[in-house]
């Protein structure tokens, strides 16, 4: 036992020094248990095969056995952005009326702007120990991120960054209303961030389970979940007209002078802690047939304080609710097929589900009478920082999960898998989804488990999720219709000693 535990915590040690960085459906895995991810997730909910499947559902831990597994995949999310010619308040001539961001490279700076890191190490690591016959103890490390997106002003329009941070009239604020050229710095006002831009979310969960078989065939679980999460955002300085803190100030001074954000970019890693629940249950119909079903509450997170200018609620950040529903069938020994459907609540949190109204309800010309745009208003809340300040726009996301494995023979097992979901970002909201382009909508995956010996088991998988867009013209973007795509690898191993 106490070296069992050992193992545990090596384990656990090791994945908790790796950053986490999966993005996939939306900035969370399309599986997390070893076994479900070379069959696209399906599986996780209603056939569980490794410990990590307690992250979809905590009943079936006690269907695994006594085993730890220690694992590490190799993520690679390739994203790029067609950006967009910026307006007069970005540029002196010749640029387009009302387009904001994200600038894109070339002359016209409608060109393709990539990110630099691509390649990410993603750890896994589960341990499962039998209390008796019916019930079980577990416990799973898992990761979320948003993929630490990393682009570089050198590539964009006149060098200017993707959102206008090296541009001496929009970083900082140059002008008094009503006149936007008129090349007076705001008393009070200092530049905020440099040209080059990105986020770098990166969210650990460690999940705390019990199962029990309550009658014959029937188990439910419970789980606690403790969460950890930190983030980077770089290059969004040139906003900071736009945020609440600067906004009132210049309310109050009547443009005499302003006050500038200090929690809005460029502030380092921020992190915050939290805490959920999960609860699910795991019905064994027959041999042939099970199903599983599961609720992980809303992750409540302690507040970004250095970003607490840029999100909504001043800082808040929570991790969204997620529910499962599987079901799994075995005709026989050897083969099976699984089914998994499952939801994700991104509309819950402010953070990342408000939509991008800067322009048209925080535009402080309005507020003293003069409107940059027609039938454009100033509300504080809907400014950055504020209630309803600018997110990503998300909405809610459905995922589909359909896989199939077959066992060779008592040592190899053989799987495949497809998920299909719609992405959660609106035309209208490509602007500040540059920064996390959360695009993708399928996954085709290939996996398999090797018996070595009675007591290791090695598990490899492999995921493609190949290239989907989005774009459309925006209130921030003026006419114009910028796009962001992403299209993404992932190879990983898995190794699981059996006690």
């Amino acid at each position: 036992m106490r070296n069992q535990f050992r193992v545990a915590a090596l384990a656990l040690a090791c994945s908790a020094a790796l950053p986490a960085a999966h993005a996939t459906n939306g900035y969370m895995s399309h599986a997390y248990s070893p076994a479900a991810k070379g069959m696209a997730g399906a599986g996780a909910t209603a056939m569980p095969q490794d410990t990590l499947a307690l992250v979809a559902n905590p009943a079936g831990i006690n269907q695994v056995g006594r085993r730890a597994d220690v694992g590490l995949a190799w993520f690679s999310p390739r994203r790029e952005y067609d950006g967009l010619r910026p307006s007069d308040a970005f540029c002196e001539t010749g640029c387009e009326q009302g387009a904001f961001a994200p600038i894109g490279s070339g002359a016209t700076g409608t060109g393709t702007v990539s990110s630099k890191n691509d390649d990410f190490l993603i750890p896994n690591f589960g341990y499962a120990h039998p209390l008796d016959d019916r019930s079980a103890i577990g416990i799973a490390l898992f990761g979320n991120g948003g993929m630490n997106t990393d682009y570089r002003s050198s590539d964009t329009f006149l060098e200017f960054g993707t959102y206008g941070g090296n541009n001496r009239l929009a970083n900082p604020p140059a002008y008094l209303p009503p006149d936007p050229r008129a090349g007076t710095q705001i008393p009070g006002t200092s530049a905020q961030g440099g040209g080059n831009a990105g986020v770098n979310l990166e969210q650990l969960g460690l999940s705390l389970a019990y199962s029990r078989e309550v009658v014959d065939g029937l188990s439910l679980g419970v789980a606690a979940l403790l969460g950890y999460q930190t983030i980077e955002v770089k290059g969004v300085g040139a906003f900071q007209g736009f945020t609440q803190t600067f906004t009132q100030s210049m309310l109050a001074s009547r443009t005499m002078s302003a006050v500038s954000p200090a929690n809005l970019s460029d502030n380092g890693k921020d992190s915050a802690w939290g805490y959920g629940f999960q609860i699910g249950g795991l019905w064994e119909v027959n041999p042939m047939l099970s199903v599983g079903a599961s609720y992980r509450t809303k992750m409540y997170m302690g507040k970004f304080d250095d970003y607490s200018d840029l999100f909504a609620e001043g800082g808040d950040f929570d991790i969204p609710a997620v529910g499962n529903i599987g079901i799994a069938v075995r005709p026989n020994d050897r083969l099976a097929f699984a089914l998994d459907v499952q939801h994700i609540w991104y509309s819950d949190i402010p953070a990342i589900a408000n939509d991008n109204d800067l322009a048209t309800k925080c535009d402080l010309n309005a507020a003293f009478g003069q409107p940059s745009a027609p039938g454009s208003t100033y509300d504080s809340r809907y400014c950055l920082g504020g209630s309803k300040g600018a997110g990503f726009g998300w909405d809610d996301m459905t995922v589909l999960k359909l896989g199939v494995q077959y066992a060779l023979n008592d040592a190899l097992t053989l799987r495949a898998g497809y998920s299909h979901a719609n992405n959660p970002i609106d035309g209208s909201q490509v602007a500040f989804n540059a920064l996390a382009p959360a695009t993708i909508e399928d996954h085709f995956t290939l996996g398999a488990s090797y018996r070595v010996r009675d007591n290791f088991e090695l598990t490899f998988w492999g995921m493609y999720a190949p290239e989907h867009s989005v774009s459309g013209p925006g209130a921030f973007t003026g006419s114009q219709a910028p796009e962001i795509k992403m299209h993404q690898y992932e190879l990983g191993m898995n190794f699981a000693w059996l006690y």
